[in-house]
């Protein structure tokens, strides 16, 4: 019976711990890891990042030849394609990192996430639609807002607010709020203070943000977003698994320890 060599790499209370076998390669980064090469596949949790000299990208690419994949499973949908490393860094961060490792390869690359129209369906099985709408839009914001001007970044959420925007095309959500305006009134009115989307300048912020009591129903529309999230992750590494595929998975560390869980069990 062969033997099962299974890594994990775990950041707990800022420890690295690390049980591998001394012949795999072992990062230098902060990235979380479960590694089965017999199985086929690497889990890996990042800190998103669009830093080209970040270690984990070293660590990403290491790890990329030591599995020679045949599948990757990237987070947050289906990135563009650039022409170097440093471009697709500086634009997509270690997803598109991962993405023009693979192309190189031409080893297959998709989405692990689940289709947007499923996803609101199941929030909305708990949550109303506007609500949903509004959490949507926030999570946006940070990208929004990162290096233009305040007015570019309210054209921007302006678009996203109409008939065409992700909210509507994606997610089926023809509702209010419609304008920037309304937005804040709603944003407000659900959290009993005076608060605007504008605030929402980084991914740090809206965690933050999100953490506060005020902001109770928008941290439980995150949560269960995030489980729906989470039940495609694992259904499409098992899937991948089950069809011999040498699957590396991504995702930001949020997603890898339900993944490395449901894996181990």
């Amino acid at each position: 019976m062969k033997k099962m060599i299974t890594v994990v790499t775990l950041l707990v209370l800022g420890v690295c711990l690390n049980v591998q076998a001394n012949d795999r390669y072992k990062p230098t980064s902060n990235l979380s890891l479960l590694r089965s090469l017999d199985r086929g596949y690497m889990i890996i949790g990042t800190t998103h990042t669009n830093d080209v000299n970040d270690l984990q990208l070293v660590d990403i690419e290491r790890l990329f030849n030591e599995l020679n994949p045949t599948l990757v499973l990237l987070e947050g949908g289906y990135w563009p394609d650039k022409m170097s490393k440093a471009e697709a860094i500086k634009c997509c961060g270690e997803m598109g990192f991962l993405q023009f490792l693979a192309k190189q390869h031409h080893v297959k690359v998709t989405t692990w996430e689940g289709d947007s129209l499923s996803e609101a369906k199941f929030v909305l099985e708990k949550f109303d639609d506007e609500s949903l709408k509004v959490f949507y839009l926030l999570r946006q914001a940070p990208q929004l807002l990162s290096n233009v001007s305040l007015a570019d970044a309210k054209s921007k959420m302006s678009n996203l607010l109409g008939q065409s925007g992700f909210p509507a095309t994606e997610y089926h959500l023809n509702v209010k709020p419609d304008s920037i305006a309304e937005l804040d009134i709603m944003l407000s009115t659900m959290v009993g203070k005076s608060v605007s989307w504008v605030e929402f300048s980084s991914a740090t912020i809206f965690d933050q943000q999100l953490s506060t009591s005020e902001f109770t129903t928008l941290k439980a529309i995150k949560d269960r977003v995030n489980e729906f999230r989470d039940n495609s992750a694992i259904n499409k590494v098992k899937a991948a698994i089950d069809n011999n595929e040498r699957v590396m998975f991504v995702a930001g560390g949020l997603h890898f320890m339900p993944v490395m869980n449901a894996l181990m069990q």
